[in-house]
């Protein structure tokens, strides 16, 4: 049976992040959508976090501050917590695009076949230049999701368990989300988050393990994984490249 008006788990994971956090908060909370339930998860902060959340209030749901042992215990926190139907994770930094984002995805009726509602976004560097905003494209077949520009129903915890939490592995969303066939995904054009680009997953070694468990799974061609880790890289390469020239030529 298609519903409509479900009701949505926000989860915000932050640790030490005051002047980001409220930027999310705000954009939150200021959502016309009336179904929202908004989590915080504080990782022990002390930096003024803890305080900047009790200042909203009954605005915002639940939160919790204690130690944790990582993002993705961090957001497993969360995700134990969230009552709604559908989820979506956006951490301390990133915003919802606009006051109606969520009113806008859940507009029209959702089938039950529909396990995932994605969409567009745009990266900022909100320590930089955060009026400068990159618009970015998803693209299910190859891969380009952002946690924060999609929705998903909570019942897939119980099919498929919580996030992998190891110390080493920043794309347990990633792998969480392309275990699901894609015939169960909905497109909506539109971006959905304004991200913060200088935040761990933005970082080249996250792309790289995305690309890496695509090619696992037989997504991506061997070809593929070399040339987008080889593309990600060449930066540094040419940086090292030059450096190396001057030396000889300084020598």
């Amino acid at each position: 049976m298609a519903e409509l008006n479900p009701k949505l788990s926000i989860i915000t994971i932050v640790l030490n992040n005051h002047s980001f956090l409220k930027h999310t908060i705000e954009s939150v909370i200021k959502q016309t959508y009336s179904s929202i339930e908004y989590i915080v998860i504080d990782g022990g902060s002390t930096d003024g976090s803890v305080e900047l959340i009790q200042s909203y209030g009954a605005k915002i749901n639940t939160w919790i501050s204690e130690k944790d042992s990582g993002i993705y215990n961090a957001i497993n926190k969360g995700v134990s917590l969230a009552t709604g139907e559908w989820i979506c994770i956006l951490n301390a930094g990133d915003r919802l695009a606009n006051e109606n984002t969520i009113n806008h995805l859940f507009k029209d009726s959702i089938s039950d076949e529909i396990q995932v509602i994605y969409g567009d976004w745009f990266l900022c560097n909100l320590k930089e230049n955060p009026e400068v905003l990159v618009k970015g494209h998803a693209n299910l077949s190859k891969g380009y999701l952002l946690h924060q520009s999609l929705v998903y129903r909570a019942s897939l915890h119980k099919i498929r368990g919580p996030y992998l939490e190891t110390k080493k592995l920043i794309i347990s969303d990633y792998i969480f989300l392309r275990s699901i066939d894609e015939k169960h995904y909905q497109y909506v054009n539109m971006p959905i988050s304004i991200n913060d680009n200088s935040g761990v997953s933005s970082q080249s070694w996250s792309l790289e393990q995305k690309v890496a468990f695509d090619f696992i799974l037989g997504k991506v061609p061997f070809q593929y994984m070399v040339k987008r880790i080889l593309f990600e890289r060449m930066p540094g390469l040419i940086k090292n490249i030059i450096q190396l020239l001057l030396r000889f030529r300084s020598s």
